[in-house]
Protein backbone atom coordinates (compact mmCIF):
# COMPACT_ATOMS: atom_id res chain seq x y z
CA UNK A 1 0.00 0.00 0.00
CA UNK A 2 1.21 3.45 -0.67
CA UNK A 3 1.62 6.31 1.69
CA UNK A 4 2.48 6.59 5.31
CA UNK A 5 1.03 5.23 8.16
CA UNK A 6 -0.49 6.79 10.34
CA UNK A 7 -2.28 4.54 12.92
CA UNK A 8 -3.02 1.01 13.68
CA UNK A 9 -6.66 -0.19 15.20
CA UNK A 10 -8.06 -3.61 16.47
CA UNK A 11 -11.81 -3.15 16.85
CA UNK A 12 -14.75 -5.53 15.93
CA UNK A 13 -17.07 -5.37 12.95
CA UNK A 14 -19.11 -7.34 10.66
CA UNK A 15 -18.43 -8.11 7.47
CA UNK A 16 -21.13 -6.77 4.90
CA UNK A 17 -19.98 -7.37 1.48
CA UNK A 18 -17.27 -7.49 -1.19
CA UNK A 19 -17.38 -5.61 -4.24
CA UNK A 20 -15.20 -3.74 -7.05
CA UNK A 21 -12.09 -4.69 -5.24
CA UNK A 22 -13.26 -3.38 -1.77
CA UNK A 23 -13.98 -5.08 1.35
CA UNK A 24 -17.02 -3.30 3.94
CA UNK A 25 -17.65 -4.35 7.40
CA UNK A 26 -19.60 -2.53 10.20
CA UNK A 27 -18.11 -1.74 13.05
CA UNK A 28 -19.71 -1.99 16.44
CA UNK A 29 -19.16 1.94 16.88
CA UNK A 30 -21.92 1.92 14.03
CA UNK A 31 -18.94 3.18 11.13
CA UNK A 32 -19.08 1.62 8.14
CA UNK A 33 -15.08 1.23 6.88
CA UNK A 34 -14.48 0.11 3.28
CA UNK A 35 -10.86 -1.45 3.37
CA UNK A 36 -9.01 -1.22 -0.10
CA UNK A 37 -6.46 -3.86 0.67
CA UNK A 38 -5.92 -6.84 2.78
CA UNK A 39 -3.13 -9.12 3.79
CA UNK A 40 -1.60 -12.51 2.29
CA UNK A 41 -2.38 -13.90 5.58
CA UNK A 42 -6.06 -13.11 5.55
CA UNK A 43 -6.52 -13.92 1.85
CA UNK A 44 -5.19 -17.38 2.71
CA UNK A 45 -7.27 -17.66 5.73
CA UNK A 46 -10.79 -15.92 4.32
CA UNK A 47 -12.06 -16.06 0.96
CA UNK A 48 -14.25 -12.77 1.73
CA UNK A 49 -15.00 -12.37 -2.31
CA UNK A 50 -16.66 -15.35 -2.99
CA UNK A 51 -17.66 -17.10 0.41
CA UNK A 52 -21.30 -15.62 1.31
CA UNK A 53 -21.26 -17.80 4.32
CA UNK A 54 -18.80 -14.69 6.03
CA UNK A 55 -21.52 -12.18 5.38
CA UNK A 56 -22.60 -11.23 8.40
CA UNK A 57 -20.02 -12.67 10.66
CA UNK A 58 -18.36 -10.88 13.51
CA UNK A 59 -14.60 -10.37 13.23
CA UNK A 60 -11.65 -9.03 15.14
CA UNK A 61 -10.09 -6.81 13.01
CA UNK A 62 -6.48 -5.53 13.29
CA UNK A 63 -6.07 -2.90 10.51
CA UNK A 64 -3.84 0.06 9.30
CA UNK A 65 -4.92 3.75 8.17
CA UNK A 66 -2.63 5.43 5.53
CA UNK A 67 -2.96 8.78 4.15
CA UNK A 68 -1.31 9.65 0.60
CA UNK A 69 2.15 11.60 0.64
CA UNK A 70 0.87 13.72 -2.12
CA UNK A 71 -3.02 14.58 -0.58
CA UNK A 72 -2.95 14.57 3.45
CA UNK A 73 -6.93 14.03 3.31
CA UNK A 74 -7.28 11.01 1.80
CA UNK A 75 -6.91 8.16 3.77
CA UNK A 76 -6.92 4.36 2.79
CA UNK A 77 -7.19 1.46 5.03
CA UNK A 78 -5.87 -2.18 4.84
CA UNK A 79 -6.85 -5.23 6.87
CA UNK A 80 -3.80 -6.80 8.42
CA UNK A 81 -5.78 -9.50 10.49
CA UNK A 82 -8.69 -10.93 10.89
CA UNK A 83 -10.35 -13.43 13.52
CA UNK A 84 -13.46 -14.65 13.21
CA UNK A 85 -15.46 -14.48 16.65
Amino acid sequence: MNGTIINQNVEYGVFKKYYDGYYQFKMENGVTIVFEEVSYIVIRKFDLKTDISLIGKNFEITYSEYVEDDDEDFVSFKIEKLKLI
